[in-house]
This record gives C-alpha cells, structure tokens and sequence, in this order.
C-alpha cells in the first residue's frame, strides 16, 4: 500500500527511491541543482517540525522510515556498484536534518541536572554512572525480569526477537566503525568486542549468524518482522545507526553501547530462562546463551578501559557520556513498554 506521507513530501519520496534506482546522470543532476536540494531541505525542516513539535505520530514515521533507508544504504555495500555516483551532498542534507531532529528530542529529555556533578576520576566516573545505570526504570524492566521470566508465550518471544532485527544484526559493523580514531585499551577493548562478534574467526559462530539462527528456529523471516516491526523499534534502531556513525557523537556512543552491554547479560538470561521453559529448539538459544558470559566481561571492559580513560584524560567528556548512557536508558525503557503492552494485548494461547 502507497504511503500517504509521500504525496505530502514528494521530495523526500524521490530521494529515498533514487537512493537504489537513479543512474549516475540522474543523481549527479540532483546533487548539481541547488535549488531543489534547498526545498528538500525545506521538505526536511517541516517533517521534523511537525513530528517532534507537532507531535504527529504520522510524521514521526515517515521520519523513522526515511532514516531508515538512509542508514540501510550507509550500512550496506551498494554504493560500491555505483563508484561514480557521489550521493553524500545530498544524504547529509537529508540526514544532518533529519537525525539532528531525532537525537535532539532525545537529549531534551534528559534533564541536566543529571549530567553534571560527577566525580572526574576513572574509577569514582565509572562507579557514579552504574549506580545511575541500576536505579533506572530499563535496568529490571518488567518485559524481562516479570513478563520473560514467567508467563512469555512462544508468540512474545517471536514477537519480541524482531524488534531486535532493528540492532542485533548491525551490532558488529556499529563496532567497527566505532575504533575510528581510537588507540591503546580503549581501541583493543572495542577491537576484541568486535572480534568477539566475528565469532573469533569462526563463521559458525559470528553472532549475526547465531541471530539469523535463532529467528528461523522459531519462523521469524523478514515478512514476519516487516508485519510486527514497532515505531519504538526502528527509532531505537536510527538512534544506534546516527551514533555510531557520526564521529562527532562518539563520547555518547561509548555512553549509549555501554548500557548494551551492561543489561545485555541479566536480560538474556531471563530470555534463555523463558526459552528453556516453553521447551524452544536448543540451537535458537545459542546466541542469548553465549552473551550472558561474553557481555558480562565486555561489559567490565567496556566501563574499565573505555569510558573510565576517556573521562580521565578529558574530564569533560563526563557529561556527554552521561548523556548517551541516559539516551539509551529512556529509550530502551519506552522501547520494552511498547512491547510488552503489545504483548499482553496479544490473544493468549487456549
């Protein structure tokens, strides 16, 4: 079915369409006429104004949509069959605009009493900000500690595992962008994060393997996830991808992906607890269950030789830290209050 937003940002539509269909004639036309890269931009502006201070639910997924395609294309290799054709003037038009707008909501929701006030040493950084990690709603979120561990049907689990798709399966190249630039522990430390999730060498084991293998264990396919795939998800999806791959947000990203991996342990423990107990097949698990361990320890080493260090040597880079650690907090936490009230509004198995 069409989407009724594009006729209302036909701009934004044909730019989303030429990201995979234009030749390189076409877009270099667009990217050379200026005059129709400002109303694109202007096309921008106003569907960011109407989703975030508009509030219109329409206009904040069309928003994500657009996003998206973007991040899709800047994850995936087909630039590499088009070498001539430069689209970067105008995706950083579109997204500059639009990922702003989207983070920007985020970081007013934080309130900045929260960010400051923190002690500037290594180990007193890194204590101040898991005691805040542990004291918010997403640290036992219902979804995991109450719903997972004692009445999750097979159909949550399904339905819960395709919101993942929106992380999990891009969580290896978000590491690997993310050693830009780094050097000495903290560079190793996300290296050996990213090494990890290359399976240590073993393609049987890369974790986008292992993932791929627990959705078809339980018949979650693309159709599947495309049918039940939440806003709350794709949002929590672009946020990850704007993160990471601007290089400008790294000191909130170390921020935000140490919260992954913090909770990541207690919470797919509680998946493989639900996963045992409905009697799922044994491969599926493989992937929640080698986390548990593998999280636990980059978890220690994520906060001991990469946020401690940078917040040490820039004292400063304290509050955008905190910032990203709270980004993630506040979204996972409205992220699994959407999904466990679908789930409970799902009809219960006779």
């Amino acid at each position: 079915m069409p989407d009724p937003q594009q006729n209302s940002y036909p701009l934004l539509a044909d730019f989303t369409a030429a990201l995979t269909t234009s030749t390189f004639g076409k877009w270099q036309e667009l990217v050379d006429d200026y005059a129709h890269r400002a109303e694109l931009a202007g096309e921008c502006r106003r569907l960011a104004d109407l989703a975030f201070f508009g509030q219109d639910a329409a206009a904040r997924t069309h928003l994500h949509d657009v996003l998206a395609v973007v991040y899709a294309h800047e994850f995936s290799q087909s630039a590499s069959r088009n070498p001539d054709q430069d689209p970067q003037p105008i995706l950083r038009d579109v997204t500059s605009i639009l990922e702003n707008a989207v983070l920007d909501n985020e970081f007013r929701q934080v309130p900045e009493e929260l960010l400051s006030g923190y002690p500037t040493g290594e180990k007193e950084y890194v204590r101040w900000l898991k005691a805040l990690i542990q004291d918010h709603p997403a640290s036992a979120h219902p979804m995991y500690s109450e719903h997972l561990a004692n009445s999750a049907t097979v159909e949550d689990i399904r339905f819960l595992l395709a919101q993942e798709t929106s992380l999990d399966p891009r969580f290896d190249d978000i590491l690997a962008v993310m050693q830009l630039g780094a050097t000495g522990a903290e560079k190793m430390e996300i290296a050996a994060n990213y090494w990890d999730e290359m399976g240590n060498g073993d393609f049987a084991d890369v974790h986008t393997t292992l993932f791929s293998q627990c959705l078809t264990s339980i018949g979650v396919d693309q159709d599947y996830v495309e049918s039940n795939l939440l806003l709350v998800a794709k949002e929590c999806g672009n946020i990850s991808a704007g993160l990471a791959l601007s290089r400008r947000h790294y000191l909130r990203a170390i921020g935000y992906f140490g919260v992954t991996e913090f909770l990541a342990p207690r919470r797919f423990r509680q998946l493989v607890t639900a996963w045992d107990r409905l009697g799922l097949p044994p491969e599926g698990k493989v992937y929640h269950d080698i986390h548990i361990n593998i999280d636990a320890q980059h978890a220690a080493g994520w906060y001991k030789n990469v946020i401690g260090p940078v917040v040490e040597r820039d004292p400063a880079a304290g509050r955008e830290v905190a910032l990203g650690t709270f980004v993630r907090l506040n979204t996972s936490a409205h992220y699994l209050d959407r999904v466990l009230d679908a789930c409970l509004k799902q009809p219960q198995p006779a």
